[in-house]
Protein backbone atom coordinates (compact mmCIF):
# COMPACT_ATOMS: atom_id res chain seq x y z
CA UNK A 1 0.00 0.00 0.00
CA UNK A 2 1.44 3.63 -0.55
CA UNK A 3 1.82 6.18 1.64
CA UNK A 4 -0.95 8.11 -0.26
CA UNK A 5 -3.40 5.46 0.07
CA UNK A 6 -2.33 5.12 3.76
CA UNK A 7 -3.16 8.74 4.22
CA UNK A 8 -6.42 8.72 2.54
CA UNK A 9 -7.70 5.39 4.32
CA UNK A 10 -6.69 7.39 7.63
CA UNK A 11 -8.66 10.67 6.77
CA UNK A 12 -11.39 8.77 5.30
CA UNK A 13 -11.89 6.69 8.35
CA UNK A 14 -11.01 2.99 6.46
CA UNK A 15 -9.01 1.27 8.72
CA UNK A 16 -5.90 2.14 8.10
CA UNK A 17 -3.11 -0.10 8.55
CA UNK A 18 -1.09 2.33 10.23
CA UNK A 19 -0.49 6.00 11.82
CA UNK A 20 0.72 8.39 9.19
CA UNK A 21 4.69 9.77 9.25
CA UNK A 22 5.58 13.06 8.05
CA UNK A 23 9.22 13.35 9.68
CA UNK A 24 11.79 15.16 8.35
CA UNK A 25 13.91 12.06 7.39
CA UNK A 26 10.16 9.81 6.93
CA UNK A 27 7.48 11.20 5.11
CA UNK A 28 4.29 9.79 3.40
CA UNK A 29 3.49 13.50 2.33
CA UNK A 30 5.12 15.54 0.12
CA UNK A 31 4.18 19.61 -0.23
CA UNK A 32 3.55 21.51 -3.03
CA UNK A 33 3.03 24.88 -4.17
CA UNK A 34 -0.70 25.97 -4.45
CA UNK A 35 -0.03 29.58 -6.61
CA UNK A 36 2.89 31.74 -7.96
CA UNK A 37 2.00 35.23 -8.13
CA UNK A 38 2.94 38.13 -10.97
CA UNK A 39 2.54 41.61 -11.99
CA UNK A 40 3.78 42.39 -8.08
CA UNK A 41 4.58 45.73 -6.90
CA UNK A 42 8.54 46.35 -6.68
CA UNK A 43 9.01 46.02 -2.43
CA UNK A 44 12.73 47.35 -1.57
CA UNK A 45 11.64 46.01 1.77
CA UNK A 46 11.10 42.57 0.95
CA UNK A 47 13.77 41.30 3.06
CA UNK A 48 14.92 41.80 6.66
CA UNK A 49 17.28 45.13 7.08
CA UNK A 50 17.95 48.38 8.61
CA UNK A 51 15.37 50.56 7.14
CA UNK A 52 15.14 53.98 8.74
CA UNK A 53 12.04 54.69 7.21
CA UNK A 54 10.52 51.79 8.52
CA UNK A 55 11.22 52.53 11.82
CA UNK A 56 10.64 55.51 11.82
CA UNK A 57 7.19 54.92 10.51
CA UNK A 58 7.05 52.05 13.88
CA UNK A 59 8.92 53.13 16.14
CA UNK A 60 10.90 49.55 16.11
CA UNK A 61 14.25 49.43 16.99
CA UNK A 62 14.66 45.69 15.47
CA UNK A 63 15.12 44.51 12.19
CA UNK A 64 12.64 45.51 9.76
CA UNK A 65 10.62 43.78 6.64
CA UNK A 66 7.12 44.70 4.75
CA UNK A 67 5.58 42.04 2.98
CA UNK A 68 3.62 42.33 -0.78
CA UNK A 69 0.15 43.27 0.82
CA UNK A 70 1.62 46.95 3.03
CA UNK A 71 2.26 45.03 6.28
CA UNK A 72 5.41 46.10 8.20
CA UNK A 73 7.19 43.24 10.11
CA UNK A 74 10.01 43.27 13.18
CA UNK A 75 12.46 41.20 15.06
CA UNK A 76 14.90 41.23 16.62
CA UNK A 77 18.78 39.20 16.34
CA UNK A 78 17.77 37.71 13.09
CA UNK A 79 15.31 35.36 15.11
CA UNK A 80 11.66 33.61 14.19
CA UNK A 81 9.76 35.09 10.99
CA UNK A 82 9.12 38.26 13.07
CA UNK A 83 6.03 39.85 14.23
CA UNK A 84 3.73 42.14 12.46
CA UNK A 85 4.07 45.47 13.90
CA UNK A 86 1.67 47.83 11.50
CA UNK A 87 -0.87 46.58 9.36
CA UNK A 88 -1.84 48.18 6.14
CA UNK A 89 -5.59 48.63 6.89
CA UNK A 90 -5.18 51.37 9.55
CA UNK A 91 -8.77 52.75 9.22
CA UNK A 92 -11.39 50.79 7.72
CA UNK A 93 -12.94 53.69 6.54
CA UNK A 94 -9.93 54.70 4.25
CA UNK A 95 -8.13 51.73 2.80
CA UNK A 96 -6.77 49.63 0.31
CA UNK A 97 -5.90 46.21 0.35
CA UNK A 98 -3.85 44.35 -2.86
CA UNK A 99 -4.97 41.47 -3.54
CA UNK A 100 -1.92 39.62 -5.65
CA UNK A 101 -2.86 38.17 -9.14
CA UNK A 102 -2.31 34.50 -9.31
CA UNK A 103 -0.46 33.29 -12.20
CA UNK A 104 -2.90 30.83 -14.21
CA UNK A 105 0.43 28.90 -15.85
CA UNK A 106 1.43 27.70 -12.41
CA UNK A 107 -1.63 25.05 -12.95
CA UNK A 108 0.60 23.62 -16.45
CA UNK A 109 3.48 23.60 -13.84
CA UNK A 110 1.89 21.34 -11.36
CA UNK A 111 0.45 19.03 -14.34
CA UNK A 112 3.92 18.30 -15.38
CA UNK A 113 4.73 17.21 -11.72
CA UNK A 114 2.56 14.45 -12.30
CA UNK A 115 1.31 14.49 -8.52
CA UNK A 116 -1.55 12.16 -9.71
CA UNK A 117 1.08 9.13 -10.28
CA UNK A 118 3.10 10.07 -6.91
CA UNK A 119 3.38 7.49 -4.57
CA UNK A 120 3.15 10.12 -1.55
CA UNK A 121 -0.21 11.98 -0.14
CA UNK A 122 0.38 15.60 -1.81
CA UNK A 123 -0.40 18.68 0.12
CA UNK A 124 0.02 22.09 -1.26
CA UNK A 125 0.40 25.01 0.67
CA UNK A 126 -0.26 28.98 1.59
CA UNK A 127 -3.67 29.44 2.66
CA UNK A 128 -5.18 31.17 5.41
CA UNK A 129 -8.36 33.45 6.45
CA UNK A 130 -7.93 35.29 9.96
CA UNK A 131 -3.99 35.23 9.51
CA UNK A 132 -4.50 37.67 6.82
CA UNK A 133 -7.00 40.15 8.97
CA UNK A 134 -4.60 39.90 12.18
CA UNK A 135 -1.86 41.32 10.39
CA UNK A 136 -3.57 43.89 8.10
CA UNK A 137 -5.20 44.95 11.20
CA UNK A 138 -2.78 43.55 14.23
CA UNK A 139 -4.34 41.07 16.31
CA UNK A 140 -5.68 43.69 19.20
CA UNK A 141 -7.55 45.72 16.64
CA UNK A 142 -9.16 42.87 14.33
CA UNK A 143 -10.46 41.33 17.59
CA UNK A 144 -12.09 44.75 18.48
CA UNK A 145 -13.33 45.01 15.28
CA UNK A 146 -15.19 41.51 15.35
CA UNK A 147 -17.26 43.57 17.97
CA UNK A 148 -17.26 46.65 16.72
CA UNK A 149 -17.35 46.07 13.04
CA UNK A 150 -18.42 42.61 12.50
CA UNK A 151 -19.43 43.76 8.68
CA UNK A 152 -16.23 44.79 7.83
CA UNK A 153 -14.98 41.66 9.22
CA UNK A 154 -17.02 39.81 7.21
CA UNK A 155 -16.59 41.69 3.89
CA UNK A 156 -12.62 41.25 4.40
CA UNK A 157 -12.57 37.70 5.28
CA UNK A 158 -14.93 36.83 2.17
CA UNK A 159 -12.93 38.78 -0.10
CA UNK A 160 -10.06 36.53 0.91
CA UNK A 161 -11.78 33.39 1.13
CA UNK A 162 -13.15 34.41 -2.57
CA UNK A 163 -9.34 34.49 -3.90
CA UNK A 164 -8.53 31.27 -1.93
CA UNK A 165 -11.66 29.56 -4.14
CA UNK A 166 -10.37 30.70 -7.21
CA UNK A 167 -7.09 29.81 -6.62
CA UNK A 168 -8.26 26.25 -5.66
CA UNK A 169 -10.27 26.32 -9.14
CA UNK A 170 -7.23 26.83 -10.68
CA UNK A 171 -5.47 23.81 -9.63
CA UNK A 172 -8.13 21.62 -9.44
CA UNK A 173 -7.63 18.20 -11.09
CA UNK A 174 -3.53 19.16 -10.88
CA UNK A 175 -3.29 15.57 -8.51
CA UNK A 176 -3.07 17.73 -5.14
CA UNK A 177 -4.73 15.76 -2.40
CA UNK A 178 -4.84 18.44 0.28
CA UNK A 179 -5.44 21.80 0.96
CA UNK A 180 -3.55 23.37 3.96
CA UNK A 181 -5.10 26.10 5.72
CA UNK A 182 -2.80 27.97 8.70
CA UNK A 183 -4.88 29.97 11.02
CA UNK A 184 -3.83 30.48 14.91
CA UNK A 185 -7.27 30.98 16.66
CA UNK A 186 -6.23 30.50 20.46
CA UNK A 187 -4.26 31.01 23.94
CA UNK A 188 -3.00 28.50 25.79
CA UNK A 189 -6.39 27.51 27.25
CA UNK A 190 -9.05 29.90 25.03
CA UNK A 191 -10.06 30.80 21.59
CA UNK A 192 -9.57 34.41 20.90
CA UNK A 193 -13.06 34.83 20.51
CA UNK A 194 -16.46 33.41 21.62
CA UNK A 195 -17.97 30.60 19.39
CA UNK A 196 -20.96 32.74 18.32
CA UNK A 197 -18.58 35.39 17.11
CA UNK A 198 -16.56 32.57 14.67
CA UNK A 199 -19.94 30.97 13.74
CA UNK A 200 -21.23 34.61 12.48
CA UNK A 201 -18.45 36.13 11.05
CA UNK A 202 -16.06 33.11 9.81
CA UNK A 203 -17.09 29.56 9.85
CA UNK A 204 -18.88 30.37 6.77
CA UNK A 205 -15.79 31.37 4.97
CA UNK A 206 -14.02 28.69 6.35
CA UNK A 207 -17.20 25.92 4.96
CA UNK A 208 -16.60 28.23 1.53
CA UNK A 209 -12.88 27.02 0.73
CA UNK A 210 -13.06 23.93 2.35
CA UNK A 211 -16.17 23.02 -0.11
CA UNK A 212 -14.18 24.61 -2.78
CA UNK A 213 -11.32 22.03 -1.59
CA UNK A 214 -13.20 18.91 -1.31
CA UNK A 215 -14.96 20.00 -5.12
CA UNK A 216 -11.89 19.40 -6.49
CA UNK A 217 -10.98 16.56 -4.95
CA UNK A 218 -8.70 17.39 -2.00
CA UNK A 219 -8.96 16.90 1.96
CA UNK A 220 -8.87 19.71 3.95
CA UNK A 221 -5.81 20.32 6.41
CA UNK A 222 -5.56 22.97 8.98
CA UNK A 223 -3.13 24.07 11.15
CA UNK A 224 -4.01 26.52 14.44
CA UNK A 225 -1.82 27.09 17.52
CA UNK A 226 -3.12 27.20 21.16
CA UNK A 227 -6.04 25.91 22.46
CA UNK A 228 -9.34 25.89 20.20
CA UNK A 229 -11.47 22.87 22.19
CA UNK A 230 -14.48 25.04 21.40
CA UNK A 231 -14.32 25.65 17.68
CA UNK A 232 -13.93 21.85 17.28
CA UNK A 233 -17.01 20.96 16.27
CA UNK A 234 -17.53 23.88 14.06
CA UNK A 235 -14.27 23.36 12.29
CA UNK A 236 -15.30 19.90 11.63
CA UNK A 237 -18.85 20.85 10.21
CA UNK A 238 -17.27 23.95 7.96
CA UNK A 239 -15.39 20.71 6.46
CA UNK A 240 -12.03 20.07 8.21
CA UNK A 241 -10.53 17.07 7.63
CA UNK A 242 -7.07 16.93 9.16
CA UNK A 243 -6.03 19.52 12.07
CA UNK A 244 -2.31 20.44 12.36
CA UNK A 245 -1.53 20.72 16.57
CA UNK A 246 1.70 20.61 17.48
CA UNK A 247 0.10 21.16 20.70
CA UNK A 248 -1.96 17.99 21.60
CA UNK A 249 -1.45 18.30 24.94
CA UNK A 250 -3.45 21.40 25.00
CA UNK A 251 -6.55 19.35 24.85
CA UNK A 252 -4.82 17.34 26.01
CA UNK A 253 -4.25 14.08 23.41
CA UNK A 254 -6.91 12.02 25.06
CA UNK A 255 -9.59 14.87 24.35
CA UNK A 256 -8.31 14.48 20.65
CA UNK A 257 -8.51 10.74 20.32
CA UNK A 258 -11.65 9.98 22.94
CA UNK A 259 -13.70 12.82 20.94
CA UNK A 260 -12.79 14.06 17.30
CA UNK A 261 -10.56 11.10 15.97
CA UNK A 262 -13.33 9.03 14.94
CA UNK A 263 -14.63 12.24 12.64
CA UNK A 264 -10.93 13.47 11.96
CA UNK A 265 -7.34 13.25 12.01
CA UNK A 266 -4.22 14.76 13.86
CA UNK A 267 -1.24 15.85 12.12
CA UNK A 268 0.43 16.54 15.24
CA UNK A 269 4.14 15.62 16.65
CA UNK A 270 4.72 14.85 20.34
CA UNK A 271 3.47 18.09 22.61
CA UNK A 272 6.64 20.86 21.56
CA UNK A 273 5.78 22.24 24.91
CA UNK A 274 4.57 19.79 27.44
CA UNK A 275 6.82 17.08 26.41
CA UNK A 276 9.62 17.07 24.07
CA UNK A 277 11.25 20.38 25.67
CA UNK A 278 11.54 18.28 28.72
CA UNK A 279 14.61 16.13 27.23
CA UNK A 280 13.48 13.37 29.55
CA UNK A 281 13.79 10.46 27.48
CA UNK A 282 11.76 8.19 29.62
CA UNK A 283 8.66 10.73 29.77
CA UNK A 284 9.01 11.48 26.08
CA UNK A 285 8.87 7.86 25.04
CA UNK A 286 5.98 6.76 27.86
CA UNK A 287 4.26 9.76 26.22
CA UNK A 288 4.63 9.16 22.80
CA UNK A 289 3.20 5.15 23.62
CA UNK A 290 0.65 6.49 25.37
CA UNK A 291 -0.32 8.56 22.68
CA UNK A 292 -0.11 5.34 20.26
CA UNK A 293 -2.27 3.67 22.38
CA UNK A 294 -4.68 6.10 22.63
CA UNK A 295 -5.16 6.94 18.70
CA UNK A 296 -4.97 2.93 18.20
CA UNK A 297 -7.93 2.25 20.23
CA UNK A 298 -9.35 5.58 18.22
CA UNK A 299 -8.77 3.48 15.11
CA UNK A 300 -6.28 6.01 13.65
CA UNK A 301 -6.75 9.83 13.59
CA UNK A 302 -2.86 10.31 13.72
CA UNK A 303 -0.11 11.72 11.27
CA UNK A 304 2.66 11.75 13.47
CA UNK A 305 5.06 14.68 12.47
CA UNK A 306 8.06 16.79 13.13
CA UNK A 307 8.07 19.94 13.77
CA UNK A 308 9.87 21.84 11.44
CA UNK A 309 12.15 23.81 13.31
CA UNK A 310 13.39 22.33 16.76
CA UNK A 311 16.09 24.72 17.43
CA UNK A 312 13.64 27.50 18.16
CA UNK A 313 11.87 26.02 20.77
CA UNK A 314 15.18 24.46 22.39
CA UNK A 315 14.68 20.56 21.44
CA UNK A 316 17.33 18.68 20.48
CA UNK A 317 16.90 16.23 17.55
CA UNK A 318 17.68 13.44 19.65
CA UNK A 319 14.83 13.70 21.52
CA UNK A 320 12.56 14.06 18.88
CA UNK A 321 14.22 11.00 17.60
CA UNK A 322 13.11 8.95 20.67
CA UNK A 323 9.69 9.70 19.99
CA UNK A 324 10.29 8.94 15.98
CA UNK A 325 11.37 5.86 16.57
CA UNK A 326 8.58 4.75 19.60
CA UNK A 327 5.87 5.90 16.72
CA UNK A 328 7.76 3.77 13.82
CA UNK A 329 8.20 0.76 16.22
CA UNK A 330 4.02 1.13 17.11
CA UNK A 331 2.21 2.44 14.49
CA UNK A 332 -0.05 -0.38 13.16
CA UNK A 333 -3.40 -0.58 14.22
Amino acid sequence: MTSKEIIKRLIAHDAPPRFGYDFHDLSDLRGAGSRTYIDIPENPYDSWGDYPELKKLTGFNGEVRRDMYGNIYGRFEGKTKGECIRGVIQDWDDYEYFLPKFDPNHRERLLKENFAECEKFVVTYGSSLFSQLRDARLIANALADTITDPDSVSEFIDRIACHEVEIIKNIAGCGIDGWFLGDDWGTQDRTFISPASFRELFKPYYKKVADAAHDAGMSVFFHSCGYNYEFMEDFIDAGIDVFQFDQPDAYPAEVLAKEFAGRAVFHAPVDIQKVLPTGDREFIESRTLEMCRLFREAGGGWIAKDYPTYHDIGVEREWAHWAEDIIVNNSKI
